[in-house]
């Protein structure tokens, strides 16, 4: 299904608008990559939470939960490798001003781009020229800026650390260094022992996280797909290693590589549930040998087709057993388990891991969402004008049920309908402009169902055709339509009278056949 012509302004537009999205310090003229969430974006962003969280966490008696402090000693950074190797090699173009990271200029064809991967491997500098000239001796012309498509000349490559650092105490030298948490993973491998014993855990089980992360992005882009600040739900999943599994295996045992597809398929299945997983916007792509991180064994991306091309939504890691080892040697305490169901084997677990962006996931569920379609209007010279709505599954739509009174005569009886329904679906109370607007307003926001109050909740129709709620399908075949309101839905347009009497039980039947 292609997305609607200029969907990602229009959707930038329609999240501000509307509450969902906003720059921050926007009065001030925002800061990159840094968004807010405004009143409808922070429940969007709950819900989806919450929906990851019941899935990995209480839904399962193998998995731990963990909320821990987005600054931790610096030596857990460089332990990680973070510190000294999380960097990109950032290059400026001349002529344009532009800054880039070296791997996203183009070349004419597939054959040079990959010499220039493999001269930046090998070049040193000791030739007495640049890199560029030597690039050029190679290829026969200096790269092309991936903006303009023309070559250009650009300023000698340079590393750049993506960790953002903070100062902590009075004084704000080296010794006083942090770092704000670059993913939420490490915390999870430095709490590995402690989460493991008083939980009562043993391998194979997880421990998950949701939680902000920071990098210094050179280039923030595509709305909130690349930010420096943002939301990952991370969960490492620790596993007996194939060696120990060999030497004693139990029942339930599975290798390194079957836990690893075991995830991918779990997390297969929760993109299903979400509503994601459609055969057509979403692919899962493994990692070719050449792109595997040097720790690990297999990664795999689940890919999504934004509106401006497909990017990964999340990754599935097998990390082995390097994380727990790298912070076993440096901190010097063992992290080792002591199985006694495999005769006190000792052993540092393997770790597979599933990350995924929240912001991401939002992002995308937003692209998928957005729909326009024509449908009647009163608008003067006009017959017809275009719905924008966005089709959000209803479990994480940020109002499931609004309940709009028709004339203010009826805001008393809508008001405690209203609050009667808060206490089963997320509602919102809209008495404000025409019952059309309402109901645009609410298709723009992904209300999946609207319930209007009407002079026929009140007094009921003297006659069959008397009234526009009388001509309304009556849900049970009511004779008379006192105390029933009106349920319209969002994707389908349909209306039917329901009373009020069973109009949550009705509401809760409709929302699970979705």
């Amino acid at each position: 299904m292609a997305y609607v012509d200029g969907v990602m302004d229009k959707l930038a537009s329609l999240c501000k608008r509307r509450g969902f999205i906003f720059q921050s310090s926007e009065i001030y003229g925002g800061f990159g990559g840094f968004w807010n969430y405004g009143p409808l974006g922070c429940e969007l962003m709950a819900n989806v939470r919450a929906f990851w969280w019941r899935r990995m966490v209480r839904e399962r008696r193998d998995v731990a939960g963990l909320d821990s402090s987005i600054i931790s000693n610096p030596e857990v950074w460089v332990a990680s490798g973070h510190v000294g190797h999380f960097n990109d090699i950032l290059v400026d173009d001349k002529n344009t001003k532009e800054r880039f990271r070296i791997d996203q200029l183009k070349y004419k064809n597939d054959e040079d781009a990959k010499k220039a991967e493999e001269l930046a491997k090998e070049f040193d500098g000791e030739k007495g020229i640049s890199y560029w000239d030597a690039l050029k001796e190679v290829i026969g012309y200096f790269p092309l800026n991936p903006n303009t498509g023309k070559e250009s000349r650009f300023t000698e490559p340079s590393q750049f650390n993506l960790m953002l650092q903070t100062n902590i105490g009075a004084k704000s030298d080296k010794s006083s260094v942090a770092y704000l948490r670059a993913e939420t993973c490490q915390p999870i491998f430095v709490d590995f022992e402690q989460i493991r014993i008083s939980s009562r855990q043993k391998p194979p089980f997880g421990v998950a996280q949701v939680g902000k992360a920071f990098r210094n992005e050179i280039n923030p882009r595509n709305f909130t797909f690349r930010s420096r600040e943002f939301s990952q739900m991370e969960m490492e999943f620790f596993v007996p290693p194939d060696e120990v599994v060999e030497k004693a295996r139990i029942e339930g045992d599975r290798t390194e590589m079957e836990w690893f597809e075991y995830w991918k398929e779990e997390r297969r299945k929760y993109y299903e549930a979400l509503g994601l997983w459609d055969g057509v916007r979403m692919r899962l792509r493994d990692h070719a040998a050449g792109e595997l991180a040097h720790y690990a064994k297999a990664a795999c991306d689940f890919e999504f087709e934004f509106p401006f091309g497909w990017a990964e939504l999340e990754g599935v890691h097998h990390r082995g057993d390097f994380d727990l080892r790298q912070h076993q040697a440096h901190s010097k305490k063992s992290l080792e388990y002591h199985d006694p169901d495999r005769g006190g084997a000792k052993y540092l677990p393997a770790c597979i891991e599933t990350s995924v962006g929240l912001d991401r996931t939002v992002l995308a569920l937003l692209c998928a969402a957005y729909g326009e379609d024509l449908q009647a209007t009163k608008k003067e010279g006009a017959d017809e004008d275009v719905r924008v709505v966005l089709r959000l599954p209803h479990f994480i739509a940020p109002v499931q049920v609004a309940v709009l009174p028709l004339s203010k005569k009826l805001n008393d009886y809508a008001d405690k309908l209203e609050r009667d329904l808060s206490g089963h679906f997320a509602t919102e109370f809209d008495v404000t402009g025409s019952i059309g607007k309402r109901y645009r307003r609410q298709d723009e926001i992904g209300t999946p169902l609207c319930v209007t109050v009407d002079f026929e909740t009140l007094e009921g129709a003297r006659e069959v055709g008397e009234s526009a709620g009388a001509a309304v399908p009556v849900e049970g075949g009511l004779a008379d339509i006192k105390d029933t309101v009106t349920v319209r839905e969002r994707d389908t347009l349909a209306q039917v009278r329901v009373h009020v009497d069973r109009l949550a039980e009705w509401i809760r039947d409709r929302l699970s056949k979705e």
